[in-house]
C-alpha cells in the first residue's frame, strides 16, 4: 500500500474507533425506541394502571400515582421530556382525565397511548378533557346496580 493509503486507512480505523467511544459515552442517550429495558418498563406501568382502572381499584391507584411520580422523576431528572409527558398522561387519566399534553406524545409513548385509551373507552372508565382554569371536571357517571338497588325512596 503507498504510504498516502496508509494514513487513509489508519486514519479511518481511528474515526471509526472514535465513533464507538462516542456511542458508548453516549450510552444513556439511546433512542427510547431502541431501549428494550425502558420499553417493557413502559409496557408494566401501563398494564398496572389498566388493572386498577378497569377494575375500579382506586386504593390502589392512589399507590399506583406514587409509583408514577417516581417513573415521572426518573425521565425528568435525565431530561426525556416524551417519557415524562407520557407519563404525566397517564396520571392524568387515573383522575379521569385527558390532559392537552396527549398531542405531544410519539414513538413507543403514542403506541402505548393509544392502547391503553382504547381498552378504556370500550370499559366504562370515562375520560374526559382536561378542564380549562377555573372550570370543574364533571363526570356523567351512571349509577352502578348496587347503588341503584341500595336507594330508599320516602314518600
Amino acid at each position: 500500500m503507498a504510504p498516502a493509503a496508509v494514513c487513509i486507512a489508519r486514519a479511518r480505523k481511528k474515526s471509526e474507533i472514535a465513533d464507538e467511544w462516542a456511542a458508548l459515552a453516549k450510552d444513556d442517550a439511546v433512542p427510547d425506541e431502541l431501549d428494550p429495558d425502558l420499553q417493557q418498563s413502559v409496557n408494566e406501568v401501563v398494564n398496572k394502571g389498566l388493572r386498577y382502572m378497569l377494575k375500579g381499584e382506586t386504593s390502589r391507584l392512589y399507590e399506583y400515582r406514587d409509583e408514577l411520580s417516581k417513573f415521572g422523576q426518573y425521565f425528568s431528572d435525565r431530561n426525556n421530556v416524551a417519557g415524562a409527558t407520557f407519563i404525566y398522561t397517564v396520571y392524568k387519566m387515573t383522575e379521569h382525565i385527558l390532559p392537552e399534553q396527549m398531542v405531544n406524545l410519539e414513538g413507543i409513548y403514542l403506541t402505548a397511548f393509544e392502547k391503553m385509551f382504547a381498552l378504556l373507552e370500550d370499559s366504562g372508565w370515562q375520560l374526559q378533557k382536561e378542564p380549562k382554569e377555573g372550570e370543574e371536571l364533571e363526570l356523567d357517571e351512571e349509577p352502578s346496580e348496587e347503588e341503584l338497588s341500595a336507594l330508599r325512596y320516602t314518600a
